[in-house]
């Protein structure tokens, strides 16, 4: 009699125990992905080589992409999570030990891990979310991860410019994160048949989604691993870089929740097309700021890169909200992984693009590259608006009916979407 009451605690525990590890999963994050560009850019590399370490961890996570979901399938959620921690711990503290020449070796084995912790993550929470509460779910999961993201940045950033020692701390949180998850007696999510999800399925019943989650990866790859580079080469200290960064995060948490609840009742494609002119004209701004040497320009950077980080980083939960409305919860496992893998791909080009017009134009390309990445998704997202526009709907958007043909993950594996 008392079975219905379980699966409700069980959900809740087992949301509990994902979120808490996620959390110091990206304490452990930020302090690696803060600390690696700002002692390369001290140690007068390249901007180039400094893109092409920042895409290394793409290119792993690209990889895990193809991998991970077979992977989570066979040995559950909590032993992945287990594995995909104990790589993180062991890479990171690779860091310590070797040339920042060999970093990028290291940043490739923790992009693959990172893959499998998103992952696992991502369909443990929207399993427990309602259809009509994904959105929300997924902005109040962000709210808290960057608030651990802001919190480690400012609070470790400027003992992590010190020593090495900064990543043994960050190695040890890693191995941290897994005592939540290894505790809870909640079981994870079904990890039954993969209900995958191809491209050109995506590319046809949600381009937005696909759209959305490339410019989040070319945009917050380049914000995360170049941006605090960029506040050394641009003549900043290194207190005002960390800020820099930290700002970014500031920004997309102050508008993370807002856009996740407008995920749920509005039009997607007019958030993501509203974020990405906003994102635009803040380049504009940054650009006049620096050519004119405006007074109090330190403070001027800060806050619009804030705003950048406001237009740009949210965009992903309303990409995930609208990819999962439209081809539907079911196929969860399949559809993480593509969304991810889009995500990944942005990821690893955008590093690289960015500082090659660093290279070429100075630290202010930058700049053109964020105005011309934005220029070119606003202008898809007007096309698509006015090619299709919204439909009577509750949520603004039409749900197409699904076919009923095979689709292949990315780990190329094909499987039958269930209930024909």
């Amino acid at each position: 009699m008392s079975e219905p009451a379980e699966p409700r605690t069980s959900s809740v525990a087992a949301l509990g125990a994902i979120v808490s590890g996620a959390l110091i999963l990206q304490i452990a994050a930020t302090i690696v992905n803060t600390v690696v560009p700002l002692k390369m850019a001290l140690e007068q590399m390249p901007p180039l080589l400094i893109g092409l370490v920042g895409s290394a961890y793409s290119v792993g996570f690209l990889a895990g992409c193809f991998v991970v979901p077979a992977f989570i399938r066979r040995v559950g959620h909590i032993r992945a999570f287990a594995v995909f921690s104990a790589l993180q711990a062991v890479f990171t503290l690779s860091f310590a030990l070797t040339p920042l020449d060999l970093w990028g070796a290291a940043r490739l084995g923790m992009g693959f891990a990172g893959a499998g912790h998103a992952i696992c993550i991502e369909t443990w929470i929207s399993g427990q979310a309602k259809p009509g509460q994904r959105g929300r779910l997924f902005g109040f999961y962000q709210i808290l991860n960057r608030l651990a993201l802001i919190g480690s940045q400012i609070g470790v950033g400027y003992v992590a410019l010190q020593s090495h020692d900064i990543f043994l701390l960050a190695s040890a949180a890693f191995s941290i994160a897994l005592i939540p998850v290894g505790m809870t007696h909640a079981k994870g999510p079904e990890s039954g048949k993969v209900i995958s999800v191809r491209l050109n399925t995506m590319w046809q019943y949600a381009p937005a989604s696909v759209i959305g989650c490339l410019y989040t990866g070319l945009m917050g790859a380049t914000l995360t691993n170049i941006v605090p580079a960029y506040g050394i080469l641009i003549g900043l200290d290194q207190a005002w870089a960390i800020l820099l960064t930290a700002g970014i995060q500031i920004g997309a948490l102050l508008l993370q929740w807002p856009l996740g609840l407008l995920a749920d009742r509005v039009e997607s494609r007019k958030i993501m097309l509203g974020a990405a002119i906003s994102v635009l004209l803040c380049s504009m701004a940054l650009g006049t700021v620096i050519w004119l040497a405006l007074p109090y320009a330190r403070f001027w950077l800060f806050g619009l890169f804030a705003l950048i980080g406001a237009g740009a980083m949210p965009i992903y939960a309303v990409a995930v909200a609208h990819a999962y409305f439209r081809l539907g919860p079911e196929r969860a496992l399949g559809l993480s992984a593509q969304l991810l893998f889009l995500w990944a791909t942005g990821s690893a080009i955008g590093p690289l693009v960015s500082t090659t017009f660093m290279q070429v134009i100075g630290p202010q390309g930058l700049l053109v590259y964020f105005g011309l990445l934005s220029a070119a998704t606003g202008a898809y997202l007007a096309f698509r608006l006015r090619r299709n526009p919204p439909s009577a709907h509750p949520f603004g958007e039409r749900k197409p009916m699904m076919p009923t043909i095979p689709d292949v993950t990315p780990s190329g594996r094909r499987s039958h979407t269930e209930g024909h």
